[in-house]
């Protein structure tokens, strides 16, 4: 007999009850000074990082002939930012975190007034905004270089969006072993049916609207006919955006540039520089002598970089009067409850749109709305009280990126539309979508469920057993109601026939410019013209801008902070970024129980 001394293998010996009760009280409070003491690291680090920010007395001071550089490596959003955010401060990496739109359209007007800045220098690979925004912040160059002021870019690559962000530029130079990715548009749209099938989650879909095609990527291999039809012309429209503008540059037709694109010809610096998309090719080191040579100065540049010039308060809407034009930001989901960090929520909302209506020195309100949709039921609560407050004062939505479904529906009260010539609109439809998980739970994990109810439809909405026929009519009769009350309240804020507006409704994305010719949108313009407008409806001229805080709460924010941090530990890297548009669209997979006002799964551009 084999001996493996005092005890066999995968044995433990007993401990007295009396040891084993003090190794457990041990390790219990081990364990729980080391969570205080973490907790108590972080807060003391959290308050070290508030009081820094609070006592922060920094001055800048913008010395004659001035460049402002300008490199947009930070997100753009339409929301700004809490001024000298600590939570950023605390957690954010060196050169992360977001700045706003009007940031940036301030501080580029400030600039053209600045007698100490001379020039600006366009410092831009690929920059962190969206087309919207990037157009109105082009828009604002576009007045900048009235001044006589010149506008120079370089980078060692341009992106698409680089590109059409140089091109506003007097002279664009390329680093001579750089490139330019000008390759066109396209879109992805990942679609999830056989690895659903493949784990035994079955998607129950009621929907409304033949181009409702939001639950595709749950049902279908390949794309609807109707989806490729409006992907594409969004996408061709978004193009010929782009297009419009490298050509007033270039001088170069679209013809050409198309062959281009279909060449990849610009991806070679020499050829790019042939064909003229770039104006130059210049090394590092020569771009100092060069940028002095054209705005005819001497000596070195003396650079100030954007978020320095920030704090000189050249970002900031100035005070003009106690009257106001409100501004009001729905950015990202809709949402029941309070917002989150990418979810507008419409108890937070409904609480600005109030504090709106009944301050009597606000004159006018501007919906600034960048959102696909979601929640049907949030989006009329929405709804609702913006009707309340245009009876007592004009309502103007400017419309980002995207306004469609629920983002549309928030928009129909407005007096005015006004849309960005690059905004996805429309997407009027409705749809349900139950996922049935009871193949997942008992073929896969092997988990069964047995119910005690006491009515036939206790278990509605259960999610672990398919939906019976019956049940799925009443979610047929729900969504047929919400997509008829969607019609019925666009064809009354748009004064237009229920009829005529079903025609283009259906669920149907909408570039800007044909949501224009079709009545959906009154006007093509940005933020800064929805407030020209809301001014002129109000009959006020001389006012001050100020803007509704419409996110998260400090608590929110905290623990949003401290999560992101430890996933960060487990989960992050440059590699993971690549697929942050895809965690985002499975994350909002995990919301799309019940009646949705959802524009289709978001495509990823490149």
């Amino acid at each position: 007999m084999k001996e493996y001394g005092q005890y066999p293998p995968n044995y433990a010996p007993q401990r007295s009850s009396v040891k084993d009760f003090f190794l457990m009280m041990f390790a219990s409070m081990t364990g729980f000074i080391l969570a205080n003491l973490a907790i108590m690291f972080i807060f003391v680090g959290f308050f070290i990082v508030v009081i820094g920010a609070l006592s922060s007395t920094e001055t800048v001071a913008v010395e004659q002939e001035s460049v402002l550089k300008i490199s947009m490596r930070q997100d753009i959003v339409d929301a700004p930012k809490d001024d000298d955010d600590p939570f950023e401060m605390l957690f954010a990496e060196e050169g992360s975190g977001k700045r706003s739109l009007h940031e940036y359209v301030n501080a580029i007007n400030s600039a053209a007034e600045d007698d100490n800045i001379s020039a600006i220098f366009l410092d831009i690979s690929d920059p962190a905004g969206n087309l919207a925004n990037l157009e109105e912040i082009r828009g604002a160059l576009v007045e900048f270089k009235k001044s006589g002021k010149k506008i120079i870019a370089y980078s060692d690559f341009y992106s698409l969006r680089g590109i059409f962000m140089a091109s506003v530029a007097d002279k664009v130079w390329l680093n001579p072993r750089g490139n330019i990715i000008f390759k066109g548009l396209a879109a992805e749209t990942p679609m999830f049916s056989d690895m659903l099938r493949a784990i035994g989650v079955e998607p129950q879909v009621i929907r409304a609207g033949k181009y409702k095609s939001a639950v595709e990527p749950f049902v279908m291999r390949n794309l609807s006919p109707e989806n490729r039809e409006q992907l594409q012309a969004y996408i061709s429209g978004l193009w010929k955006s782009v297009l419009s503008k490298v050509s007033d540059k270039t001088k170069l037709d679209e013809a050409r540039l198309n062959a281009m694109a279909d060449s990849l010809s610009a991806y070679d610096p020499s050829l790019a520089l042939k064909h003229g998309l770039v104006d130059g090719l210049v090394y590092h080191h020569q771009i100092d002598s060069l940028l002095m040579k054209e705005i005819k100065k001497e000596g070195k540049p003396k650079y100030v970089k954007f978020e320095k010039y920030l704090k000189t308060g050249a970002g900031n809407f100035d005070y003009v009067s106690g009257d106001e034009i409100r501004i009001i930001y729905a950015q990202g989901d809709i949402i029941t409850g309070k917002s989150t960090e990418e979810s507008i929520g419409s108890e937070t909302f409904v609480k600005a749109v109030i504090d709106a209506t009944e301050d009597e020195s606000v004159k006018a309100v501007v919906l600034r709305v960048d959102s696909p949709g979601g929640s049907a039921l949030a989006s009329d609560i929405m709804y609702r009280q913006l009707e309340l407050l245009k009876a007592k004062k004009p309502l103007i939505v400017s419309q980002g990126n995207y306004a469609a479904s629920g983002g549309y529906y928030i928009s129909s009260p407005a007096d005015v539309i006004v849309a960005s010539p690059n905004t996805l609109t429309g997407s009027i439809g409705v749809f349900g979508l139950i996922l049935n998980t009871q193949k997942l739970m008992r073929d896969k994990i092997g988990v069964n469920f047995d119910t005690v109810k006491t009515n036939r439809y206790a278990d509605f909405f259960t999610g672990v057993r398919p939906m019976s026929q019956f049940e799925l009519s009443v979610m047929q009769m729900s969504v047929d109601s919400t997509y008829d009350t969607f019609l019925a309240l666009v064809a009354k804020d748009r004064k237009m026939k229920k009829e005529a507006v079903h025609e283009i409704a259906q669920g149907r994305i909408w570039f800007a410019p044909d949501a224009m010719k079709i009545g959906l949108v009154d006007t093509l313009g940005g933020l800064y013209d929805a407030i020209k407008i809301a001014a002129a409806k109000a009959k006020v001229k001389d006012y001050s801008i100020t803007y509704s805080s419409t996110s998260e709460s400090f608590f929110q924010k905290l623990m949003r902070n401290l999560e992101a941090r430890v996933s960060a530990l487990f989960w992050g890297g440059e590699r993971a970024k690549m697929f942050d548009p895809y965690m985002k669209e499975i994350e909002r997979i995990s919301r799309l129980n019940g009646i949705m006002t959802l524009m289709p799964f978001s495509p990823v551009l490149f």
